[in-house]
């Protein structure tokens, strides 16, 4: 592929619309912007940057459905970022898709409990759905007074005896509350010009774009490998350069972002500290134990560097992701039958008891249940998949590639083709429920953690 000053083309095609639609937008040409971002969509199609600013243009034209295709893109690639949610559930919102919006929008004030916006947008995704009881819930602690008074007056005249709230028209969110998304991140300047064929700026425009950036090395949005790009000056601002690449870390709970995964302690936690690369706060640790029927043992819960610890006390483990994939998850009313080693973390709300499933030869399946209400954290190769199990078929996966399952399922130890040949170790399970997956890990060593 040619190279200009050693960009790759393609890069240099993508960063160029990027930031075009990103002008575009600013000056009010979401049309415009529009074309541009599609087109970066096309040679970087999971980048953040775009989806973000692809969904806002879609918004500004009322595009509402596809708005929404854009931002749930960016939710399912970044599943703990607030304000991904609440733009998505805003745009439900507009779609007048309300359990869609309101679903969002929960999950976004669990990540932020502290999310203004969505406590209002939750709201109205409430009262046009007919329940003005918890909207006004929600209107009264964004401190939308307006919105509490229009409660308060369908509230009074609604019928007692009615077994169902009556759907009445919410109020015009314009009017009572602002009603726009969140800012996507501006993206990068073009740090040296596009193609004289896909210029759509003057020379002078071109310069102001990379003077804006300041001097020095301009990094490529996420997504864009490889692409670092020298203007003629010295060297970065140190300040800028830090300030560009500070991690997020999570206020609860737990968050990937930049290669970094942020595990917030607050009370206790339990987690491995596999990759662990700071610590912020004050934070003991104490190796955890297993526990067996109900009992405390003297068997340590994980070995070497994969061994769970308990970490108690205020602030946050940053660990390195090192080419893992976490998944944060919350626990919903059913029991998580876990394989042992996808369990990366838990919070103090979970509790646990470890298993074991053995068979007449050398595999064995270790095991942890969790319960109660909390988040959890899985560290898997790839990302899982959902395999439905039936009571007249039974499901075998490679022992290595199985993460867990919900539901009143069996597990038995054996071999993936037992008339076939193949002698991989694998685990049958027998039952109804669902089956977690790791797709990733199916043709690693059979309990091997992921």
């Amino acid at each position: 592929m040619a190279r200009r000053g050693g960009v790759d083309e393609v890069d240099e095609e993508f960063l160029f619309h990027l930031n075009r639609g990103s002008d575009l937008l600013a000056r009010g040409d979401a049309d415009a912007a529009r074309a541009s971002l599609e087109r970066a969509l096309e040679l970087r199609p999971k980048d953040a940057k775009v989806l973000g600013l692809l969904g806002q243009a879609f918004y500004k034209l009322g595009q509402y459905e596809d708005a929404t295709i854009a931002w749930q893109r960016l939710v399912d690639d970044n599943p703990v970022e607030p304000a991904a949610r609440v733009n998505l559930g805003l745009a439900f919102l507009k779609a007048k898709q309300y359990p869609e919006a309101t679903r969002q929008l929960e999950i976004a004030l669990d990540l932020n409990p502290e999310h203004t916006k969505a406590m209002r947008y939750l709201g109205l995704a409430l009262l046009e759905s007919g329940d003005a009881s918890r909207a006004r819930g929600w209107f009264a602690k964004a401190g939308a007074e307006q919105l509490v008074v229009r409660c308060d007056e369908i509230l009074a005249g609604a019928d007692p005896s009615s077994a169902a709230p009556t759907r009445t028209p919410a109020p015009e969110p314009h009017v009572e509350v602002e009603v726009e998304a969140e800012p996507a991140p501006a993206p990068e300047p073009l740090a040296t010009p596009a193609p004289a064929s896909l210029r759509a700026v003057s020379p002078a425009a071109a310069a102001e774009r990379v003077e804006a950036g300041g001097a020095g090395a301009v990094a490529a949005p996420p997504g864009v490998a490889g692409v670092s790009v020298a203007s003629a000056a010295a060297g970065a601002n140190l300040t800028g350069y830090a300030a560009e690449r500070a991690v997020p870390v999570a206020r609860a709970g737990f968050a990937v972002a930049g290669g970094v995964l942020s595990v917030a302690v607050a009370g206790e936690v339990r987690v491995r500290l596999d990759g662990l690369l700071a610590v912020a706060g004050r934070i003991a640790v104490e190796a955890e134990r297993k526990r067996f029927r109900g009992r405390p043992t003297e068997q340590a819960f994980g070995e070497g560097a994969a061994a769970v610890y308990r970490a108690s006390g205020e602030g946050t483990l940053l660990l390195r992701t090192a080419g893992r994939r976490f998944t944060p998850l919350a626990l919903g009313a059913e029991p998580a039958y876990l394989r042992e080693a996808v369990v990366f973390g838990f919070e103090e709300g979970v509790t646990f008891e470890n298993g074991r499933v053995q068979s007449s030869t050398a595999a064995e399946l270790d095991l942890v249940l969790l319960r109660g209400s909390g988040r959890f954290l899985l560290v898997t190769a790839g990302e899982p998949v959902a395999l439905d199990v039936a009571p007249d078929a039974p499901l075998r996966v490679p022992l290595a590639a199985l993460v867990g399952w919900t539901g009143a399922l069996t597990p038995r130890l054996t071999t993936l083709l037992e008339d076939g040949g193949a002698g991989d170790a694998a685990v049958e399970l027998t039952g109804e429920g669902r089956v977690l997956v790791d797709p990733g890990a199916a043709g690693g060593p059979a309990g091997a953690a992921a």
